[in-house]
Formats: C-alpha cells, structure tokens, sequence
C-alpha cells in the first residue's frame, strides 16, 4: 500500500453511484475489517468494523479537522476528515495505520491502536497559529532532517523506528542525534563559512560509554533551488513509508518546533542547496596530543556554566571520518 495505491481507491469509490455512505474495504489482505469510505456530505473517512459480539467505550468526538464518530448498529469506528485540504496528510495517517494493524488477529489490539493513532494524528491535522520561525532555525532544521533522511536511506525495515527516535534535536536535549553507542550533534552552516556555534558545554561532551560525533551540513541560500524544509521533510516521509515506519513519530518532532504540515509551505521562502555532510570524530587523540577543539563540562572550573562559542574548522582536517558531496 502506497500513496498512490490508496488515491487510486478513492478514485473508484468516488466514481460508484450511490447517494447514501458509500464503502470499500482497504485491502483483502488486512485483516482487521478496515474500509475506505465516500459518506453523504461527500467527506472521506476511515472505517474500523469490529466483530459484532464485541463492545466499546469510544464515543468520538469532533475536533478542528477530524471527527471520529461510532455506529452502534454497524459496531464501527468512523474517521471523517473534515477539511479537504488534509488530503495528502489523511492518505499518510491511513497508510501509517493500515501498516500498524494489517496482520493484526485480536480486534483489542487492533482497536486500542486505531484509537491511540487517530488521537495522535489529530494534532497534525490541526490549524497552526504560531509565529513564524526565523530564517537560521529553519536551515538548522533542515540541516537536521538531511542527516536523518541519510540515516533512514542506510537503514532496514527493522530499525526505521528506532532511527527515528533518535532525532532529539527538536526536543532540545543535549545532542541531536542520541543512539546506543554514539551521539551525534549536528550544525549547519554556509558552505562559504568556516565556523558553527556551539550552544553549550554539554553540546560536544560525551555520555559515558559513548561516542562524540560532530557532522557539519554545509548548504547554500539558492532563491532558485526546489529545496525547502517542506519538500525535504516529503522527501523523509516517504523514506518513512517506504520502510514501513512511523510517521507519528517524525510529526511528533517537527511539532516540537511548531512545524506541522499545514504551515510548512510558509517557510517555502527559504530555500536551499545542500553540498556537504562532513563528520568530525571529537574524542580523536591525533599526533602530539592533538585534541579536537571543544568546551566540555568536566573540563570547565565549576563557577563557569551557560558557555557559547565557536569552532573554526579550518585546519581540522585530521578528524574528520567521513565526507559526503551532494
């Protein structure tokens, strides 16, 4: 099941004749009795059928672009997008959901996920009013989404999720990439410039039993490049859906941010080329007791804290592992 699989189904339900609630199951693979549907006012929604025999608490409720209702006749759960210009997000949350419960044989198993996933998927249906983001958080951002599109491009179905959880630069915690072994931090910067700022005494130093890793994105601020945080984060979702992944789980930290896909297109404005992904080893002990250039808490008297800085890069070439061009 893919995005166009699935619109290629609304086009044959739209196109049936009928004036009432018009239905077709999803997929005679899924297991779960999961149907698309066309109802009278012409809305798109998502049926869950459970076993007749079966009972429930759910009552639905309507929120700003989504409503959930239950047929106590029919025993199912109805999802209605309100708002026709969620489209391509809906098509996203039912291909999330249709991966998630697809072989599922337990209808309360199937139905609490059902119901934690629309709960969860309603939030990036909505409306932002946020203010605006500056131009210099928006490239950070999209720095950061670059590396974990690479990530996802070297990863396997079986460890999409856990790639996914591992950006943490949105939550504003210490590093942004946090994995078992190494953390990565990750600044963005000008391909003219040689120097990234670092936030904090905590950004560079290591966990114990880790890794330190800084990679440098270097883009360039090209008001004709078809690059921007709205097409790079498409680019990422489809990695996602490609390795059966959770998308929650990427929208969750995007919102962290105040990014939902109803006003990434606002930031369209600001467009970019991205050059290079270039990785310094920070715990690399070169000739002479050559150390990579950082501030780490350990290393500070105990009177200095809240420290801000900046790394020329120039002349590290010793620690650099690995270089990628694009």
């Amino acid at each position: 099941m893919d995005a166009l699989q699935l619109e290629n189904q609304w086009k044959k339900l739209i196109d049936k004749k009928g004036n009432g609630f018009i239905t077709m199951k999803i997929d005679a693979k899924c297991k779960p009795d999961l149907d698309l549907g066309i109802n009278s006012k012409k809305r798109r929604c998502l049926l869950l059928r459970l076993p007749k025999s079966t009972k429930t608490n759910f009552r639905g409720e309507t929120k700003e672009n989504l409503k959930t209702s239950f047929y106590v006749k029919e025993n199912c759960i109805v999802l209605e997008l309100i708002d026709e210009y969620y489209y391509t997000l809906f098509n996203d949350l039912i291909i999330s959901l249709f991966f998630k419960i697809k072989d599922l044989e337990n209808h309360l198993e199937y139905k609490a996920i059902f119901i934690s996933t629309i709960n969860k998927w309603s939030a990036f249906l909505a409306n932002s009013r946020n203010n605006k983001l500056s131009e210099d958080v928006i490239k950070g951002m999209f720095g950061e989404l670059s590396v974990l599109n690479e990530l996802l491009i070297n990863t396997t179905p079986q460890k999409v999720n856990s790639i996914l959880k591992s950006w943490q630069g949105p939550y504003d915690v210490n590093t942004d990439f946090v994995f078992d072994n190494k953390n990565i931090e990750v600044k963005t910067k000008s391909i003219d410039n040689s120097k990234v700022k670092i936030s904090s005494e905590h950004q560079l130093d290591n966990e114990p039993g880790k890794s330190m890793e800084l990679l440098v994105v270097s883009v360039e601020s090209n008001y004709n490049s078809k690059e921007t945080i709205e097409s790079l984060t498409s680019t990422v979702k489809d990695s996602i859906l490609k390795l059966n992944g959770d998308l929650s789980i990427l929208f969750e930290a995007l919102a962290q941010k105040s990014l939902f896909p109803s006003n990434l297109k606002e930031y369209n404005n600001y467009k970019f080329t991205l050059k290079q992904h270039i990785t310094y080893d920070c715990n690399l002990v070169l000739d002479k007791n050559k150390v990579f250039p950082r501030l780490i808490k350990s290393k500070l008297p105990i009177h200095i804290s809240k420290v801000k800085y900046s790394v020329n890069l120039q002349d590290l070439e010793g620690f650099i592992t690995t270089i990628k061009s694009f």
